[in-house]
């Protein structure tokens, strides 16, 4: 494709919103084993102190990054491809067990890969947090006028404040009757659910929170999600989410090419797919709920459906299909449902799409691995929560296109049945958004045959409206990735000539939901064709020339 004559003004575009590497990257000169290991400490140790040296080796890797409990991210660095390492972890503020690995892209196939992953008991007690722990009421169904919530309260320290809230009102104290217990009474009006959280501060100013309970009061029963055609959806990640939420010009630009369907003759865009993880040091489902309310219901007054992207809660994401990081998962999941209990329904989401992707851990590669099976118990687990809050959100998990015919996944045995992975996740799940990355609509290797298996399943089993297929515009120069994942290379007038086919192949499929976009950044950057003419694309503000003017 001849695109040299754009590249400059594109590429200032790809800077602004950190997107895409360089264009090309050098083979390595000839074949290195990768090795990445953590050598000290070793899984089971147990550490004190107010700094624990981490150390291990490398060959064949760069970008090597420690992942400390699963929330935060120290760069390592290093000299050349092939070493030693080591780096200092602050445990100022950690009690308890930490879990350690180390992230890196293997400069063979340039794809991410994971040293061995090590957990060491940390003796911090300056650092131990308070706990709170709602015993009353059990979740499930409440009677009576008054909500009589009961917690037990554990501290190294002194336990200066108790607080309970429901359904994200005011913070309330709970008053002390005995050693660890704690009661406070909510009165209770009508019928409907309640989330009820708990936190507790000690002498130290140090916090604990617990998790949610859900309860029914007044008759009520859980309401059933009902699905809706998404076409066309889109991600919109937490760069440019945050934006929207937080800034109304921002919101007037997404809404001006969500409803675009001139420029390239596309069809209007009416799901969003938001992601509400925390960015920098807001997140915005806990620290900024009129915002998003606002948004939301903005969202939905121009005909839009909103949902809720989450990962797995962790740092990187996906981590949380592991045994060890599933309650973080659960608390990401968790706040999308407390949001919406504390909120009016016209700001509610819709959704909440679950993009946890556990075959990026290189585990999964490993022979007789469990991971398939976990994923399926974290996704059965987030459904079971959902109910238990007895909100109609639906549920859906982004899916990579391979699930039915990898051989990691074609025969996965769960709960007594064995079938390609793909469709026990269909079983559970109301939808799936399917990762149908590939840059052609045709062939055996192209879209429409690659969600074919999903789309008959889903109609099988009779899950209308249930197959959503989401393709890729990034740039991926430099990943591990081939060119015909992505529609980069040909640009938007040839990706909607491909989507054009992709309709008409499932024009008669009832389990058809739409097309997804993936993702709004790049949508922007992307332009009609590499050719000759100068190309038609939405610019990002401030990064040069383009396309049609936005708000």
């Amino acid at each position: 494709m001849r695109r040299t004559r754009w590249l400059s003004a594109l590429a200032a575009a790809v800077l602004l919103i950190g997107g895409g590497g360089a264009f090309g990257t050098a083979a390595p000169a000839q074949a290195v084993e990768t090795e990445l290991l953590i050598t000290t400490p070793t899984d089971g140790d147990s550490v004190a102190g107010s700094t624990l040296t981490v150390s291990g080796t490398f060959a064949n890797t760069s970008e090597l990054t420690l992942v400390v409990g699963a929330q935060e991210l120290i760069p390592i660095p290093v000299v050349g491809t092939v070493g030693t390492w080591s780096v200092d972890v602050d445990l100022t503020e950690v009690d308890g067990r930490l879990d350690l690995a180390v992230r890196a892209r293997d400069l063979t196939t340039l794809y991410t890969t994971w040293s061995n992953f090590i957990a060491v008991d940390v003796h911090n007690p300056a650092a131990a947090k308070p706990t709170v722990t709602i015993t009353s009421p059990a979740e499930g169904a409440v009677s009576g006028s008054t909500l009589n919530v009961a917690l037990d309260v554990r501290g190294n320290r002194r336990i200066t404040t108790v607080e309970v809230r429901v359904n994200g009102g005011d913070w309330q104290s709970a008053d002390r009757r005995g050693r660890y217990r704690y009661v406070t009474d909510f009165p209770l009006a009508g019928s409907g659910f309640a989330s009820i959280e708990a936190r507790v501060v000690d002498s130290a100013g140090l916090t604990g929170e617990s998790a949610t309970t859900y309860v029914s009061f007044g008759g009520a029963t859980a309401q059933a999600p009902v699905r809706y055609h998404q076409d066309r959806a889109m991600w919109i990640w937490e760069r440019a989410s945050y934006e929207a939420v937080f800034d109304t010009a921002a919101r007037d630009r997404l809404g001006a090419v969500m409803d675009d369907t001139t420029t390239f003759g596309s069809d209007p865009i009416r799901t969003i797919y938001l992601g509400v993880d925390r960015y920098g040091t807001t997140d915005m489902l806990r620290d900024s709920r009129d915002e998003v309310a606002a948004f939301v219901t903005w969202a939905r007054s121009r005909g839009y459906h909103v949902q809720a992207t989450v990962a797995g809660g962790t740092r990187p994401p996906y981590l949380g299909a592991l045994e060890q990081f599933e309650h973080f998962a659960v608390d990401e999941f968790e706040k999308v449902l407390d949001y919406n209990l504390s909120v009016p329904e016209a700001a509610r989401f819709d959704g909440i799409n679950v993009d946890i992707e556990p075959y990026s851990l290189t585990e999964w590669k490993e022979p007789g691995n469990t991971l398939p099976q976990r994923w399926l118990e974290v996704l059965d687990t987030l459904i079971a929560r959902r109910d238990a809050s007895g909100l109609p959100v639906l549920v859906g998990p982004a899916i990579p296109r391979w699930l039915d015919t990898s051989a990691c996944c074609t025969s996965v045995t769960w709960n007594g049945q064995t079938k390609p992975l793909s469709d026990h996740i269909q079983d559970l799940t109301d939808y799936v958004s399917i990762m149908d990355y590939r840059d052609s609509a045709d062939g055996g290797a192209g879209i429409i045959a690659q969600a074919q298996h999903e789309i008959d399943y889903a109609n099988q089993i009779g899950k209308p409206d249930s197959v959503v297929i989401g393709i890729e515009t990034k740039d991926l120069a430099g990943t591990g990735d081939p060119e015909t994942v992505t529609f980069w290379e040909e640009g938007r007038t040839y990706l909607e000539g491909e989507l054009d086919k992709t309709y008409a192949a499932f024009a008669g499929e009832a389990s058809f939901g739409g097309i997804a976009m993936h993702h709004y950044d790049d949508l922007l950057m992307l332009p009609s064709a590499w050719d000759d003419q100068p190309p038609v694309y939405y610019p990002v503000p401030g990064a040069g020339p383009g396309g049609p003017a936005l708000p």
